[in-house]
């Protein structure tokens, strides 16, 4: 994490418009008007809005003893009202003094009195022709008046949500857009409460993720808006499939029409004439049995927490990528180096997601989730066999051991090989990783058998490397690290040339300030 010296801790942060802004909320201002409760509000507000240079709205108009004050969230607004200070002419003869200070939002109990003008206001916003409610920048509503009534407190949004379920349960379509809302913990209500439902706008909040919206699942929604939440851009690619996980009914996202979900549940196959899946297609048994062999000893060396002997599988010009479907919060790890040319479009990252070279792939996959395999799950397609090449595909489920919960994942992989020496090494290779059915999540990891462990532990011992694949791993430890090469290679030879054990020793050391500053020196 990049540190920097020269500024006290804690000094700024930064909002979503890139601007500094100062810690602790204050981006708000307090413009105080002297003498302001002896006068009508709305002469002084129709005055200060005449002449500002900048258009504003007044929030949480009050009268404090002599003054008035309200609330100005916009900086540039607040100084244009600043600097009419002294250049209005009051009734009497007096001149305005206005002035201005920073402060944090306000922060208003929810009264009997608000809970009434809330209502009110939702009862002008309510189109009863069409049960649908709009609550688009809420806020503004109350410009002017004695209340602040931001629906991103989730108090505020907790009682806006009770009255819309004991008023308005026949509502059809509400819109939350423009209010800055970060959590939906207050919107559960809206599962049991709101049988009618099935249009829900969200655009440009402060959602940074899915979890919210996993809440509310069983909303029978047929058109969602999200456009302009962060968690859009974090999900890239992922995004619409994410939320049809969560919303399967869903027919518009973000004013696009969704194509026709195609999909094959276990009841439905039931009743078509879709052939039963074999666990093997073997044109060649001879060839067969080779193969089985290899992904025996592949996926107990997969399965173990050193992939690094995997080296000896994988031609020197060997080329390998991922690709993975599935929601951003689950499939992270993978999602990050997918290579879905569907979804990758840019030349440049297409190839930077192709790994070429034994040491780069082993690299990566010593980099993805310790897994654990089922191969009572596997099956086997093997439709092309020579004497210089075969083309095989493995199916079958996994789970990662690493994680609380040890999500169970379907994967296939496609392997292109060629002989060497007495077996054969792999020239390419396709990972695929996505989410089970739920039949099949069901089914693996139920029998005695369904471990790569059970079976004869392979001896794991350590690689020999030529000198050129030592200085291709030195420079790959040497980019991660930053170290130069020469404590680099130092690092892995300690380690018997174990990238992964260096990288955990190196990390401990460097956490514990153990690392001398020599070590990062690169002539």
């Amino acid at each position: 994490m990049r540190s920097w010296r020269g500024m006290r801790r804690g000094s700024f942060s930064r909002n979503t418009t890139g601007k500094p802004a100062l810690v602790g909320g204050l981006t708000w201002h307090k413009i105080t008007l002297r003498n302001g409760a002896k006068y009508d509000k709305m002469f002084l507000l129709k005055e200060l809005l005449q002449k500002s240079a900048v258009k504003f709205l007044p929030i949480c108009y009050q009268a404090n003893n002599n003054n008035s004050t309200f609330y100005i969230e916009d900086s540039a607004a607040a100084r244009a009202i600043k600097d009419l200070d002294k250049k209005i002419e009051l009734p009497d003869g007096f001149d305005l003094v206005i002035s201005m200070e920073r402060t944090i939002p306000p922060n208003m109990p929810v009264s009997k009195e608000m809970i009434e003008k809330i209502k009110v206001v939702m009862s002008e916003r309510y189109n009863v022709s069409t049960s649908a409610l709009n609550l688009n920048a809420f806020h503004n509503s109350f410009s002017g008046t004695d209340f602040y009534v931001p629906l991103n407190r989730t108090n505020i949004l907790t009682k806006v949500v009770e009255i819309i379920a004991d008023h308005i349960p026949e509502v059809k379509a509400i819109d939350l857009s423009n209010n800055r809302i970060m959590t939906l913990d207050a919107l559960v209500g809206f599962k049991n409460k709101l049988k009618e439902l099935n249009i829900l706008y969200l655009k440009d909040n402060k959602l940074t993720d899915l979890r919210g919206l996993e809440k509310l699942k069983g909303i029978n929604l047929t058109e969602l808006k999200l456009d302009g939440n962060p968690c859009k851009d974090r999900l890239g690619s992922a995004y619409t499939d994410s939320v049809r996980k969560i919303f399967p009914s869903l027919q518009v996202l973000d004013e696009k029409v969704l194509p026709k979900e195609i999909g094959f549940d276990d009841d439905v196959a039931e009743k078509t004439e879709i052939p039963a899946s074999l666990p093997k297609l073997v044109k060649n048994e001879t060839a067969g049995g080779l193969v089985l062999q290899f992904l025996e000893q592949y996926f107990k060396l997969y399965d173990t927490d050193n992939r690094q002997p995997l080296l000896d599988a994988y031609d020197e010009n060997a080329m390998m990528s991922l690709s993975c479907v599935g929601s951003f919060e689950q499939f992270k790890n993978y999602l990050e180096d997918s290579r879905n040319l569907k979804r990758v479009s840019q030349e440049s990252r297409r190839h930077k997601l192709l790994r070429k070279g034994r040491l780069p792939i082993v690299s990566f996959l010593a980099g993805l989730p310790k897994t654990q395999h089922d191969p009572t799950t596997f099956t086997l397609d093997l439709p092309f066999t020579s004497e210089t090449l075969m083309i095989f595909t493995v199916t079958g489920m996994f789970r990662e051991r690493e994680t609380k919960l040890k999500a169970i994942r379907h994967f296939n992989r496609c392997f292109i090989v060629v002989p060497r020496g007495a077996g054969f090494c792999i020239i390419n290779e396709i990972l695929h990783v996505t989410f089970p059915t739920a039949a099949n999540a069901k089914r693996a990891f139920t029998s005695p058998e369904s471990s790569m462990q059970t079976l004869n532990k392979p001896q794991v011992t350590e690689v020999a490397l030529d000198p050129a694949s030592k200085q291709t791993l030195a420079t790959a430890f040497s980019e991660m690290t930053g170290m130069n090469l020469e404590w680099s290679a130092r690092a892995l030879e300690e380690n018997l040339w174990n990238y992964d054990k260096a990288s955990s020793v190196f990390n401990e050391l460097k956490n514990a300030g153990k690392v001398p500053p020599e070590a990062f020196i690169k002539i």
